[in-house]
């Protein structure tokens, strides 16, 4: 059944977060005491220049000289020739560190990374150069890369990096796209003109989240237990109808919750007490990243601000507890933002947020006078400063998911993203050339499994602090599922293209998580790919016919272990009943099975058995009952494996690093091959062994086009191993054979079997 939520056509009406109307009504400068005013735009004043830039001694290095830089270089203009299109050669890496005395020298190397070696591999690095042009600004692009022309390593290295004028020296009226500088604090009138003009020129677009159906009119009627921080009165307070607020996105990091004030059953009342959080037995252990996200607020004249230590009762657990009605709706309480804070920087609570007081930037904004009057300044990605946890962290993927205005600080600055455009404070986007208009329609994720498979893919490599959260991480994410797709998600796999969603792979080993079932990602750490995700890409109603003429499995989960019966994964609107035994039963997707195999494969039906000592499994949310083991029929065929005599199939996308067996049969022909894990080959392929595979459908590796030829077609098929004295399998790998290697299987061949897979 899908669940209901409550969603508005229209955006809840509020002033603008200014309340100052800017601009004329004509497209004119203006000049003001604090800035320039085009139309409804308001273009703050440039930050001095910061003073000292220029060393003593300092002077261009004969190549940069040669370069001949000028102010005109950076504007593009009509007739430009090749020359800003070629690469330009500066030289090693090694030679350029020992001119210190070269400013552009050292602003190109410290664009790249501070990290930058002079050696990689026993190879030596060199750096180049090319010109970009955004609009009017030109810049440079300077990279490294070692003999061959391969770039170098980019793990240590600035993502995208670029240097161009700063905007105090550019001389055209629109300084777009030039670099400003920026002071030690954040001026937070720049952020809140973003927050205007994204209200006053996007209007509603920027009030849903992509990922929500509509506008949470009111999430006090779809979270009972909303609670918020009022920053004016400094105390928890449950939320006011309608409210407008801010959501904080950070990591906990490595500090102990108990050491931090978290809201609890025991502490609620004093907690809701006016001033509360400013008496300094609290104050002193609230982490330094929500302190600064309070004040943050306050500085945008927002009164209320969600922070889930503060906001959630964290010793709530259990049936019906507070904090799990919270976390199934995480979509929610980040959809319904106004904005979200994102503490992209640092590992734990308490980093807290660079530039929102003095001396706290963390990172230095490189700007070098290369020559009198010509002034340039990096302009960096704000990928090169996510650090590792923040990449990989499961908690934080839906959080951005939904959020629908972004307040990110990162790299020592803060940047602006809505659903229609971004700004950062070191860049100049005021201008009405860089908007889209209020007409301008925004993109809505359409109904693709190819886009909802991407987000499996996402997450799936995510890490989690605690294994169990696989599904509470990802909760708010299910339920798009469900409004998409139509489907609920089974341990992971959205029930409504079951056998689609089986046939994933992963790029390197996976280690198991015995919390979930092996025949989902959710059942492995590491990154999920889907096995199709190359080439041709159907339509999901295309997708819907694959699965009909070429699946055979009804799938069903047994409800427990110590229960006989079964229930189906999922039934169709079309099907009026569990289908009963017959010589041609339904199949999972509601076609007359056909006689597919030269044997009887008409019984479907689970058979009644109990299983002893199986693993439980975390709930998936998906149903009340269910066990995560599938009890299913489907064709058996036993093979060797060993080293696999063929050629290296062509590479399709990251290379595989598993370790790579070829599949044998009957007359000792490889009939196919199989990604294992090493550990899992080491111990298991053994010198006239022989390894159960399930056909699972019909299929091709990469090419899913709906005309292939059945003489093309494969059968995919799941190594597995039994587990548990041979009363249920776990899933091994998933490859494909030729349809024609039945007749090269082991032992009695092909036969018609029962499994239990968990």
């Amino acid at each position: 059944m899908t669940e209901s939520v409550a969603f508005s056509d229209t955006a809840h009406s509020h002033e603008p977060i200014l309340a100052e109307t800017w601009g004329a009504d004509d497209d004119e400068y203006v000049e003001e005491g604090a800035g320039i005013e085009l139309g409804d735009i308001r273009i703050p004043p440039l930050a001095p220049v910061p003073t000292g830039l220029v060393r003593p001694g300092d002077s261009l290095c004969d190549i940069c000289r040669q370069l001949q830089l000028n102010v005109d270089n950076f504007i593009v203009t009509p007739g430009d020739d090749d020359t800003y299109k070629a690469h330009l050669f500066l030289g090693l890496v090694e030679d350029m560190k020992k001119k210190t005395h070269c400013p552009l020298c050292r602003l190109i190397l410290g664009s790249i990374g501070s990290e930058l070696p002079s050696v990689e591999d026993g190879q030596p690095l060199s750096v180049s150069y090319r010109w970009e042009a955004v609009e009017e600004m030109r810049s440079i692009s300077p990279y490294a890369w070692k003999p061959g022309g391969r770039y170098a390593n980019p793990k240590r290295l600035n993502a995208f990096p670029r240097i161009t004028l700063l905007a105090n020296d550019t001389p055209t009226l629109s300084k777009l796209y030039s670099v400003r500088p920026i002071e030690d604090k954040i001026d937070f009138n720049m952020v809140s003109n973003w927050l205007f003009m994204c209200e006053d020129w996007h209007g509603d677009e920027c009030e849903k989240s992509k990922f929500l159906d509509g506008i949470v009119d009111n999430p006090t009627l779809l979270i009972p237990s909303f609670r918020l921080i009022d920053v004016i009165d400094n105390c928890i307070v449950s939320a006011p109808r309608n409210v407008i607020y801010i959501a904080l996105s950070y990591v906990w990091g490595r500090i102990d919750p108990a050491k931090i004030l978290r809201l609890l059953k025991a502490n609620v009342d004093e907690l809701q007490t006016p001033g509360a959080l400013l008496q300094q037995h609290h104050h002193d252990r609230i982490p330094l990243t929500i302190q600064h996200a309070m004040h943050v607020a306050r500085e945008l004249q927002l009164r209320y601000i969600w922070v889930d230590s503060l906001c959630i009762i964290q010793d709530d657990i259990g049936p019906g507890g507070s904090k799990m009605d919270a976390i199934t709706k995480m979509d929610l309480i980040y959809g319904a933002a106004y904005l979200t804070i994102i503490a992209a920087t640092g590992t734990d609570a308490n980093a807290g947020l660079p530039g929102v007081y003095p001396g706290t930037r963390q990172v230095p904004q490189l700007i070098e006078e290369v020559l009198p009057g010509l002034r340039l300044a990096s302009k960096p990605s704000g990928l090169s400063h996510i650090t590792n946890i923040h990449r990989t962290r499961a908690w934080t993927y839906q959080e951005l998911q939904f959020a629908k205005r972004r307040l990110t600080f990162i790299g020592g600055q803060v940047v602006f993203q809505c659903c229609s455009y971004h700004w950062r404070e070191d860049v100049v986007f005021e201008d009405r050339n860089c908007y889209l208009t209020r007409s301008a329609a925004r993109d809505e994720l359409p109904n693709d499994i190819f886009k909802l498979e991407s987000l499996l893919h996402g997450y799936s490599g995510l890490s989690l602090t605690s294994q169990e959260d696989i599904y509470h991480a990802f909760a708010g994410m299910a339920r798009f599922f469900r409004t998409k797709l139509g489907a609920n998600l089974c341990h992971g796999i959205p029930d409504t293209d079951f056998d689609w969603f089986l046939l994933w792979t992963t790029q390197d080993p996976p280690k198991r998580r015995p919390h979930a079932p092996s025949w989902s990602w959710s059942g492995w750490q590491g990154e999920m790919r889907p096995m199709s995700w190359w080439r041709y890409r159907p339509s999901t109603e295309q997708i819907r016919e694959l699965q009909r003429d070429r699946t055979w499995i009804v799938w069903y989960e047994r409800r427990a272990h110590h229960l006989e019966d079964c229930h189906r994964v999922w039934t169709s609107e079309t099907t009026t009943s569990l289908p009963s035994e017959s010589l041609d039963p339904t199949s999972f997707y509601d076609s007359r099975i056909q006689t597919r195999f030269p044997f009887d494969c008409s019984q479907t039906l689970p058979t009644p058995r109990k299983v002893v000592n199986a693993p439980k499994y975390v709930e998936s949310g998906h149903t009340e009952l269910g066990s995560g083991f599938l009890q299913f029929w489907t064709v058996s065929v036993m093979f060797s494996l060993a080293e696999s005599t063929s050629r290296e199939n062509p590479t399709f996308g990251p290379r595989n690093t598993h370790s790579r067996v070829g599949i044998f049969g009957r007359d000792g022909r490889e009939v196919g091959i199989v990604f294992v894990n090493p550990d899992w080959r080491d111990k298991n392929v053994i010198s006239q062994k022989t390894h159960e595979f399930i056909l699972l459908s019909e299929g091709t590796d990469h090419d899913l086009r709906l005309d292939v030829d059945d003489k093309d077609l494969k059968y995919m098929v799941m190594l597995i191993d039994w587990q548990g004295d041979g009363q249920w399998a776990e899933r091994v790998a998933v490859t494909s054979i030729e349809k024609t290697s039945l007749k090269q299987a082991l032992g009695v061949g092909p036969v018609w079997k029962e499994f239990i897979l968990g």
